[in-house]
């Protein structure tokens, strides 16, 4: 029995000693495998290459798991940046992005880096602006609280390690003079107050609220001192709050108007119950009146033939048929009486609808203004991007149903920064606008024009082909040059860069999109002031 035992020891010892052997060479291949899955990867993205870099050093050194993790960790962080990067590059930048780009840039040295990295998360999660609200106070108490510890030089801390956001921002495209690249010499305070501009133009606020938005606008391009930071930001919370408490009153409201819609629709069900009562009722009353009247005739008929004393007959028929007419009497007052309460009810039912058409067709028309509000915007006027997508789609569709000729054509301001920072914002806000009427002067009923973020407008062109759909952007462009565009009486110079697309087989919206954007980007790398279509890439 000991001898069995002593086997079995020596057999489970014999198989441990081979899984051991199996998985040291198996962490050996990983990470072999991790290194040169690094080395591959090396040059797709800066901080990308320094993560790996850290982990190759930490696999030469032989690390264990447990310091592998929080690297591992970080380059899938730095992984998931870029795939935000990459798809915000051809959907255009929103406010969460914004966000989270300029949560990387921030250097506080009393905030721990993983409650950075979580704020940024928070951001990029936000399924939309409402959701910004409690992640950007989080944020202003950080800066608040850094300003507090630290008060000098807080914004060269901030901005200082990559050129300040308004510099990373730059021109859709991705190409900007250097005069244009960063905050105006000598003002630290340019560049967060860029971004809170920035982060505004990305919201899609209520009419209602512009002109809250406009004086924050005007009080951020003043400029802003270092203690004034984290009050910027808390005031575009507010903002967003409102902006939130707007939507959430608006959908009491509908919500109210629904409940009361569905009381009424019971009300209207139990009417219509009631009549149906009323009238099984009714013929219930008319089976009886018959039976009733039967009853009586035959009582007639039995007297006919038992009785042969004419007086007695006479008698006899004179009480049968004097119940007949009581049943009558009583037949018709109860048919009035349903039929009088049957009116009254149809009445009130007739008011209950006409009312409830009037409230159906008030939230109609709510809704339709609403709608009107979402899709256009309100500085220019134009379509917003959210009106782009839903036409967009409706236009691809039916591209891919009929095969009809269509282009899309992105228009961008050239050195629209150096207007503002140079004229201020009012001055950007006016350009905005003529090209806005000149580009909607020159287009077609049938063509769709948006702006679609920024200084960046975009045209829908059906049954136009992509020879067409160029001489038509190159005619917009010659139109803005000469523009005579004057701001507080000094001329100012406008030109556009425009990309063009077609659509191809196995497109998609966002494919076609890109494509034209990646001509635009062409034509300012070219020299701005010029059109690119996509056959020339």
């Amino acid at each position: 029995m000991a001898d069995d035992w002593k086997q079995k020891y020596l057999t489970c010892l014999d198989r441990q000693e081979q899984s051991e052997a199996e998985w040291q060479a198996a962490e050996s291949l990983l990470r072999q495998g991790l290194t040169r899955v690094a080395l591959a990867a090396q040059g797709i993205d800066a901080r990308l290459d320094r993560e790996l870099d850290r982990l190759r050093k930490a696999i030469r050194s032989g690390a264990t798991a447990q310091a592998l993790e929080p690297i591992i960790e970080d380059i899938a962080d730095a992984v998931v940046r870029l795939d935000e990067q990459r798809a915000a590059e051809a959907a255009g930048p929103t406010a969460q992005a914004v966000l989270a780009d300029w949560v990387d840039t921030l250097a506080l040295p009393q905030v721990p880096r993983a409650s950075l990295r979580r704020l940024r998360r928070r951001f990029v999660q936000a399924g939309d602006a409402t959701q910004l609200e409690a992640p950007l106070r989080e944020l202003a108490e950080l800066l608040g609280s850094e300003a507090g510890a630290a008060p000098a030089g807080l914004m060269q801390r901030l901005f200082g390690q990559r050129g300040g956001v308004a510099g990373e921002a730059g021109e859709a495209g991705g190409v900007e003079d250097e005069a244009d690249a960063g905050a105006s010499p000598g003002d630290a305070s340019a560049p967060v107050a860029e971004f809170c501009i920035q982060l505004l133009d990305t919201l899609s606020l209520p009419s209602e609220l512009e002109e809250e938005a406009e004086r924050l606008r005007e009080r951020l391009a003043a400029g802003l001192v270092e203690q004034g930071i984290a009050p910027a930001l808390a005031a575009l919370a507010d903002l967003i709050s409102r902006m939130r408490l707007q939507m959430e009153a608006e959908k009491a409201e509908l919500q109210a108007f629904l409940r009361q819609l569905t009381g009424g629709l019971q009300d209207l069900d139990q009417s219509l119950a009631g009549a149906k009562d009323r009238q099984r009722d009714a013929v219930d009353s008319s089976r009886e009146l018959s039976k009733a009247v039967r009853a009586q005739v035959q009582h007639i008929e039995t007297s006919v033939d038992e009785t042969d004393d004419p007086q007695q007959l006479k008698q006899a028929v004179q009480q049968r048929l004097e119940a007949i007419r009581r049943h009558l009497d009583e037949y018709r007052e109860s048919d009035e009486a349903r039929q009088q309460r049957l009116e009254a009810e149809l009445v009130a039912l007739n008011q209950r609808v006409q009312e409830m058409e009037r409230e159906g067709e008030q939230l109609r028309e709510r809704l339709r203004e609403k709608h009107e509000q979402a899709v256009h915007d309100p500085l220019t006027g134009l379509y917003n991007r959210l009106a782009f997508d839903e036409r967009m789609a409706q236009e691809f569709a039916r591209w891919k149903r009929y095969r009809q000729p269509m282009v899309l054509l992105v228009v961008d301001i050239d050195r629209f920064k150096r207007i503002n920072d140079t004229y201020g914002h009012k001055a950007g806000d006016k350009a905005l606008k003529i090209i806005a009427e000149r580009i909607l002067g020159e287009v077609r009923e049938s063509d769709f024009l948006a702006r679609y973020g920024g200084e960046e407008f975009v045209i829908l062109m059906p049954e136009t082909t992509l020879a067409d759909g160029r001489q038509v952007a190159d005619k917009l462009r010659a139109n803005v040059a000469k523009s005579q565009f004057h701001y507080q009486g000094e001329a100012v110079t406008i030109t556009v860069s425009l990309g063009v697309a077609a659509p191809r087989e196995g497109d998609t919206p966002e494919s076609l999109f890109q494509r034209a954007d990646q001509a635009l980007y062409r034509a300012k790398e070219s020299g701005r002031d010029r059109v690119v279509s996509e056959d020339e890439l």
